[in-house]
């Protein structure tokens, strides 16, 4: 049987660098524009609810994501990866583009929508890939890297998308079209791995404990993204209430979290060989729930500034956290479903960020809000002690 050229390349900095630049696709699908979804509220503010479908722009996309990312696993996991991975790349371009052109909230909210089909596949094929390629402190050192990129592709996207929507909102959607650039580095450098024999993976199948972890992972994945995506979908409002701040200020802002969650993540490798992943999901919330009620009670630029940055420092260790955890319990000729139903889990508490908070809100403020989700992070850093220390590791 014939064999794709591209696996000449396996293990080089070449694939190496394109898994980076595939896993920074998944952020630039919200990170993109960001700063500009106050500008579209406003612009399309004459049709009834702008407001609501102004912020689910942003998080439409992680409900298709939610919705289809274990059919995306299912199809990797039977027919391979790399093509669900170059047709999701095409679906992103053409999708994410959309909104230099589409004339109405709706039109944009389905854009939006199809944006989520094409990410679905990309995370899910990613993440999966990283699993099959490497094993050991590699996997752990990768899984850093990963998340680093992603965090840095965000620091990127966010503030040229932040300078780009203080000419027009429409402008942001421009960057979506670098995923041409990493479709064609996918065409040369990713291969398909070469998967375990049904009977050996049998082998393999996880026991009713490890069945367990895996069902805390999604949990405490969806629970920590719920906060997490209350940072692009709430900070902006907040920050523009102040005077004196501009579109590109909220962008850097933003961006400014998750490069310190960048700096945590590139260490991840490093933090995994001295914490177990209790302790690191403990360390993760305390982080988060102290910025959040640094925000909550912060009147200032700065004070939310710095609430940010200290929340960034532990979103930089969720994902890592979750993907290598739920990879390593995972067999590999299942790796690609169950890597699907993580990414259901987060990108289902990216969409229903705005809509659980937004009761929070209404009744009393953007702030409480943020105070209430930093307590409840902190009591979630409480339980993960109590878990490790039921481990007895």
């Amino acid at each position: 049987m014939e064999k794709d050229f591209s696996a000449l390349f396996r293990n080089s900095p070449l694939l190496k660098l394109t898994l980076l630049l595939t896993g920074s696709m998944t952020v630039l699908a919200g990170a993109g524009i960001t700063a500009a979804i106050p500008e579209i509220q406003d612009f399309f503010s004459n049709q009834e609810n702008a407001s609501f479908y102004s912020k689910l722009i942003l998080t439409i996309p992680a409900l298709f994501i939610a919705v289809l990312a274990p059919f995306a696993g299912h199809i990797i996991d039977r027919f391979g990866r790399k093509k669900l991975l170059m047709i999701s790349l095409i679906i992103y371009a053409l999708a994410g583009t959309s909104g230099l052109y589409l004339g109405d909230i709706i039109s944009l909210l389905i854009g939006r929508a199809m944006l989520g089909v094409g990410v679905a596949g990309i995370m899910t094929v990613n993440t999966t890939l990283i699993g099959d390629y490497f094993q050991g402190k590699e996997r752990s050192r990768f899984m850093g890297w990963q998340g680093a990129f992603m965090a840095f592709g965000g620091v990127v996207f966010v503030s040229v998308g932040g300078l780009l929507a203080d000419f027009s909102w429409r402008l942001p959607f421009l960057v979506y079209a670098f995923s041409i650039i990493v479709l064609i580095l996918t065409f040369f450098y990713i291969y398909e791995p070469e998967i375990l024999s049904d009977k050996v993976v049998r082998q393999k199948q996880p026991a009713n404990k490890q069945i367990k972890k895996i069902g805390l992972v999604y949990v405490t994945s969806f629970i920590g993204m719920i906060f997490f995506y209350m940072i692009p979908t709430q900070i902006p409002f907040l920050l523009l209430n102040m005077a004196d701040i501009s579109n590109s200020s909220v962008g850097y802002s933003i961006s400014l979290a998750i490069l310190a969650g960048a700096i945590l993540s590139i260490n991840y490798g490093k933090i995994r060989l001295k914490f177990n992943f209790f302790q690191i999901y403990s360390i993760t919330f305390s982080l988060m729930g102290l910025g959040f009620l640094i925000i909550s009670f912060s009147n200032s630029y700065i004070g939310i500034l710095s609430g940010l940055i200290i929340a960034g420092f532990g979103t930089g260790l969720l994902m890592p956290n979750s993907n290598l955890w739920l990879v390593s319990l995972a067999p590999q000729n299942k790796r690609g479903r169950m890597v699907g139903f993580l990414n259901l889990f987060v990108y289902s508490g990216q969409f229903l960020s705005p809509i659980l908070v937004f009761p929070l809100i209404k009744w009393q403020s953007v702030y409480f809000a943020f105070g209430t989700a930093g307590l409840i992070m902190l009591l979630l850093a409480i339980y993960f002690l109590l878990k490790n220390i039921r481990s007895g590791k």
